[in-house]
């Protein structure tokens, strides 16, 4: 376990460049010597490239050949209309793509939130192109029994986000859209020392526009007034259409998981964070079952977004596991 870190790793963020592939731009930001081993960082929602701003300099400063990219639907990235553009194995076509533009063989994938989800999938469908994996919060699960939503719908109603987002198409991408710097300072708003984990906090939409409603009332963040503008001026742009078409793949991605084995061979580094309300460390309990090479850490006094909430602690946790257990 590790405690807090506060020193900046502030960096000037790189300029995109792109591949074309399956029909779309892919926005690529690279750092480091092209012939240091391969990092693929990969965001969640509601997030972009950008989220990868104080893991750039200092994983390209330490030797690693550095990629993040805007996940198709994000950022720069093209935002095709259509839901089944956004299916988790599209999203890994588009990593197997990147690889194949840039000429390696072989990289270390890094997901976070969403970006998990779709790193934990291509360690397989990738396997001989993927040398090791670590996860940001979001834990590697075998698949439910039953559909994800009808799970969330008993336990959660119809107002957690899941169900929201597949019950209501456009509804939450015109809410959010609305005013998108008011979106992000309500997401990217620091929890309160102490808060428990209810189905009310599951209601994004509802929440929101709450929010909204209250006036958008001041809150405590965990990145800087100008980062988060760097969010919703890029958000006004895509809108929120491709981030919620992950969501509303749920059920498609559980379907095409039957058959598919969870066992995951490579290295894999899981970093939990302890105030994480969404994906507590609790959560990824149980995955040394499905992965045999597995170290956890947690990273104290952090909530869900550990890029910003603690960058120099999660920093150090993966420079010491790559130099590690990474090599060519």
């Amino acid at each position: 376990m590790r405690g807090c870190g506060t020193k900046s790793t502030d960096m000037t963020f790189p300029n995109p460049t792109y591949i074309r592939h399956d029909g779309f731009d892919i926005a690529l930001y690279e750092a480091g010597p092209e012939d240091g081993l391969p990092l693929i960082l990969v965001h969640g929602w509601p997030e972009m490239a950008y989220s990868w701003k104080n893991q750039m300099g200092v994983l390209a400063a330490a030797g690693y050949r550095v990629i993040a990219y805007d996940v198709r639907g994000f950022g720069r990235s093209s935002a095709p209309d259509g839901m089944t553009h956004y299916g988790v194995a599209n999203l890994v076509s588009d990593i197997e793509a990147i690889l194949s533009a840039r000429d390696i063989e072989q990289a270390v994938l890094t997901g976070h939130d969403w970006g998990g989800i779709i790193v934990w999938r291509a360690a397989r469908m990738l396997a001989e192109r993927i040398l090791g994996v670590i996860g940001i919060c979001t834990p590697h699960y075998p698949p439910a029994p039953v559909d994800p939503l009808k799970v969330f719908r008993k336990r959660h109603g119809d107002d957690h986000y899941f169900i929201d987002f597949n019950d209501h198409p456009g509804r939450s991408d015109a809410l959010f859209l609305q005013n998108t710097e008011n979106f992000f300072r309500f997401m990217f708003a620091k929890i309160p020392p102490g808060t428990k984990m209810t189905s009310e906090l599951l209601q994004t939409p509802k929440r929101f526009a709450a929010y909204l409603a209250a006036g958008a009332p001041d809150a405590d963040l965990v990145m800087s007034d100008a980062d988060l503008k760097v969010y919703a001026r890029h958000y006004s742009r895509s809108g929120f259409h491709g981030g919620l078409n992950l969501y509303r793949n749920t059920t498609a991605n559980w379907e095409q998981e039957a058959g598919m084995s969870s066992r995951i061979t490579q290295p894999v580094l899981m970093i939990s964070t302890r105030e994480d309300l969404f994906l507590p460390p609790e959560a990824a309990d149980g995955m040394e079952k499905i992965i045999p090479d597995l170290e956890r850490h947690v990273i104290e006094d952090c909530g869900h977004w550990a890029m910003w909430e603690q960058p120099e602690v999660l920093n150090e946790l993966m420079l010491e596991w790559l130099g590690r257990r990474m090599s060519r």
